[in-house]
């Protein structure tokens, strides 16, 4: 069958929202590198500025545009792919698929779908047919009805009876799940039910609400050889939605006898369903019977696949790629850092790992942090342990937007404290620290919380370690016990009011040094030959110096509002410029869904907190030639100047520059700076959407920027007298402002990330590439004069970011660039024919 397919059309997932970050991006990126091994070409669709997929195949399958069904027709009708492959680019593709398979245009070109039978993918976003199919199999269903119309909902409620669950049919978006305790909430949910739906349609069912949330990740390939690669608690009941719980990986509460009814039921459905890949299954858990409902079957790559990856060490994309062809799992031909065994055998870990939700709210205040239902985090971080305290630690150390390695308390009235514990908001883990502090009982506050006494008792135990530093300053025992479970160097020096560095030295004095496990799938049973490490405290070390001359990337973290998916794409980049030039490199970052922990992409990927005491220990054991910092690491990199003699680069931009910035700009030319030139590459429109030309409330780019062929000379020249006056060095952007009557120099900046993104798709030049030769001093500065701005391009492009306003429920339309959470990107002729392919229009 394999040597059937010779050309693939893979769908993307798009722009970066809510419950999508880059993970779809690095899915996709290793299944081009896998379809490419195989011989396959594949033909990539989609506008994600920041996608690195999309610069792994040639520019001649590259389809910058939307992903929607009348460019996915077009790509068809004239390229004449053998296949589409819709599991690997989320829901978004799925749905895109569906239409395709419904409207007859798969079946007219003769496209096979790869991964899911078009049976199976009819059902996936239709509950009804989904109820059907679980009946037939013989599968606990919640009870529920799909309803067409606000009377007939009402009548379905009388009958369940409150508190249900309103979710659409057909959705055209991220299906949200709304419950209802009364009327009010049933009339808006049912009102937002029927506009998403694309049928105008909506289910109602009974409420779970309490129950424990577990999910499960499962692999399948054609011969029907199943494999359950891992098992995921969540921390919160069914009823605060699963991207907004603390998880856990591997499960941490269930009996056996509730894991193996779970894994048979997920192997059962998989099977039935025919899946030749990944499948993720939500349940809700009733501990006190052992019963089980199924809550969302998702058989596509989601977040929840990629954090299994993460969790295990399973090389979950690259068999899903070789699934897809119909490879077995037996014949598939892993890298060579994994036995050939793993395909078949289910992952056992001997860690555990833990997923920390990050929120939005400080930069959107408005929004409402009450978590239920509706997801509203917007990234995560993950910690890894031996124990769940150390998982927990990490995991909470890394997703603070502080600099510093604190442990944040809270102030709450005992009122508002109880209040918090029922109806939880944003700040749920510090409220149940808090809770235990004041000496809640566990019994009491698991009856409040529906959260499984097991978590209580292990906070507990970090309040107790905490107040055992606390009140032991300079006890070695304890300050060994305190970093076996996860609390860090500053923590720890901050509760002694020490000094970091006395701290170190203390530490290095006892032998209370780091060692570094791997993160694979098989608990130690096979050699190890992973990549991937994590540190504790413990006797033998499994990670070795790197042999040759290295460098350390030092990952953004966990995403958050702004530009945190450009700095991912600026980091994937840098880490690939890197190895072209003979230097091996490593990584260290902190978000499950980052395409730069890749591991095909570096030769070493830790997974620790982004805190100065981890950083330096790295350096440490690694001895890095050269340390590439984010530029919005202030404190990181003040630090490290100090106690690393290592050469240190702050990736841009550096914000710690002195730069000029007026207010306003609409109109910008990018500039390559150097000791001995500055070369023009871009000329750029920055669009406001309240026309304000507010700088901080820039929601696109366009270029060409609609001016004269003189004007724009004029432009170039006075920007580059500014750029040569100034000690700015790399990518600069000069700031101009254009009014009825005259067009003023306002500003100059290093390039932003996100400008960065565009000028690469605009260019077809890849700057990071130039730009990280400027930094090790290896750029050839000839080659800059090749690539001067083209005045008359033949197409426009076109950028627009885009926001979480909806998906938060927040009346608003335009926002400010620290409020962006990504970005759409088109080509076309003409202004009006880029525009028409993006959603969020500029």
């Amino acid at each position: 069958m394999i040597n059937k397919i010779q050309k693939v059309l893979i769908l993307g997932g798009g722009p970066t929202d809510i419950g999508h970050e880059t993970e779809l991006d690095s899915v996709i990126f290793q299944t081009i590198q896998t379809f490419q091994s195989l011989g396959i070409k594949t033909l990539l669709l989609d506008n994600n500025p920041y996608s690195v997929a999309l610069e792994s195949v040639q520019p001649s399958n590259m389809f910058i545009q939307a992903v929607n069904v009348d460019n996915a027709r077009k790509i068809i009708e004239k390229e004449q792919p053998d296949a589409i492959l819709p599991t690997v680019g989320g829901l978004l593709a799925i749905r895109v698929t569906q239409e395709l398979l419904e409207t007859g245009i798969l079946g007219e070109n003769q496209v096979r779908i790869l991964g899911i039978p078009p049976v199976a993918l009819q059902q996936v976003s239709n509950p009804a047919l989904m109820q059907q199919f679980l009946n037939r199999i013989n599968q606990p269903v919640i009870r529920s009805k799909v309803v067409q119309d606000f009377d007939e909902a009402f009548d379905v409620v009388r009958e369940i009876g409150y508190p249900v669950i309103v979710k659409s049919v057909s959705p055209r978006g991220d299906a949200n799940r709304k419950l209802c305790e009364n009327e009010s909430d049933l009339d808006d949910a049912l009102e937002t039910g029927f506009e998403e739906s694309r049928v105008h349609q909506a289910v109602i069912e009974q409420s779970i609400v309490g129950n424990k949330e577990i999910e499960m990740v499962a692999i399948r390939d054609s011969s029907g050889t199943g494999v359950l690669i891992s098992g995921i608690e969540n921390m919160d009941p069914i009823g605060i939605h699963s991207g907004d719980s603390i998880s856990f990986i591997p499960t941490q509460t269930l009996t056996d006898l509730e894991f193996q009814s779970l894994r048979t039921a997920t192997l059962q459905i998989i099977q039935a369903l025919k899946i030749t890949g990944a499948l993720h299954v939500q349940f809700a858990l009733n501990s006190e019977d052992h019963s089980y409902f199924m809550t969302k079957i998702s058989p596509y790559v989601d977040r929840s696949v990629a954090l299994a990856a993460k969790g295990t060490g399973y090389p979950l994309a690259t068999v899903i790629a070789n699934l897809a062809t119909d490879l077995k799992l037996a014949e598939i031909k892993l890298p060579d850092n994994y036995a050939k065994q793993i395909t078949i055998m289910e992952p056992t870990v001997d860690h555990v790992l833990a997923r920390m939700p990050i929120w939005p709210f400080q930069d959107i205040p408005e929004a409402d942090d009450h978590l239920d239902t509706i997801m509203k985090s917007v990234g995560s971080t993950v910690g890894v342990g031996r124990s769940t305290e150390e998982a927990i630690l990490k995991s909470l150390r890394s997703s603070q937007l502080s600099p510093k390695d604190l442990l944040p308390k809270i102030q709450l009235s005992d009122n508002q404290l109880i209040d918090q514990l029922i109806h939880p908001r944003s700040n749920r883990i510090y409220v149940l620290f808090e809770a235990l502090r004041r000496n809640y009982q566990v019994d009491e506050l698991s009856e409040l919380t529906k959260i499984d006494p097991f978590y209580f008792y292990k906070l507990k135990h970090i309040i107790e370690l905490e107040a055992e530093i606390q009140d032991h300053p300079m006890d070695v025992s304890v300050l060994e016990r305190a970093k076996y479970f996860g609390f860090g160097d500053g923590m720890v020096a901050g509760i002694w009011h020490m000094p970091f560095d006395d701290l170190r030295q203390l530490e290095r004095d006892n032998h209370i040094l780091p060692t570094y496990k791997s993160i694979e799938p098989t608990a130690g049973e096979f050699e190890k030959l992973s990549t991937i490490f994590y540190s504790t405290f413990e006797i033998e070390n499994e990670s070795q110096k790197l042999p040759e001359k290295s460098a350390l990337v030092v990952g953004r973290g966990g995403n958050q509002l702004g530009p945190n998916s450009a700095a991912d794409y600026f980091t994937v980049t840098l880490l690939n410029q890197l190895r072209k030039l003979n230097y091996q490199t490593i990584i260290m970052n902190i978000n499950p869904n980052a395409t730069s922990l890749t591991p095909q992409l570096s030769d070493k990927q830790y997974i620790e907190p982004i805190q100065l005491g981890e950083v330096l220990n790295i350096i440490e054991l690694e001895k890095p030639e050269i340390i590439f910092i984010p530029g919005n690491r202030h404190y990181l990199t003040r630090e490290l100047k100090k106690t690393a003699s290592k050469k240190i680069v702050i990736l841009p931009p550096d914000q710690a520059l002195g730069v000029e910035l007026a207010e306003r700009a609409n109109l910008s030319v990018s500039l390559f700076v150097t000791d001995k030139q500055a070369v023009p590459i871009e000329l750029t429109r920055l669009v406001s959407q309240d026309h304000s030309n507010q700088l901080d409330r820039v929601a696109g780019f366009k270029t060409p920027p609609t001016l004269k062929s003189e004007e724009q000379q004029v432009l170039i020249d006075k920007a580059m007298k500014e750029a040569n006056s100034r000690d700015l060095r790399g990518i600069v952007q000069v700031l101009f402002l254009q009014t009825e009557s005259e067009i003023e120099l306002t500003g100059i900046r290093p390039v932003r990330l996100t400008e960065l993104a565009f000028l690469n798709k605009v260019t077809g030049i890849n700057w990071i590439r130039i730009l990280a030769q400027q930094k090790l001093g290896l750029l050839d500065e000839d080659i800059l004069t090749e690539f001067k701005v083209n005045l008359k391009p033949d197409r426009v492009a076109v950028m627009s970011f885009t926001y979480p306003f909806e998906q938060l429920r927040i009346n608003q339309v335009s926002g400010t660039s620290q409020q962006q959470i990504g970005g759409e990107i088109a080509f076309g002729s003409t202004i009006e024919n880029a525009r028409s392919e993006l959603t969020n229009d500029i």
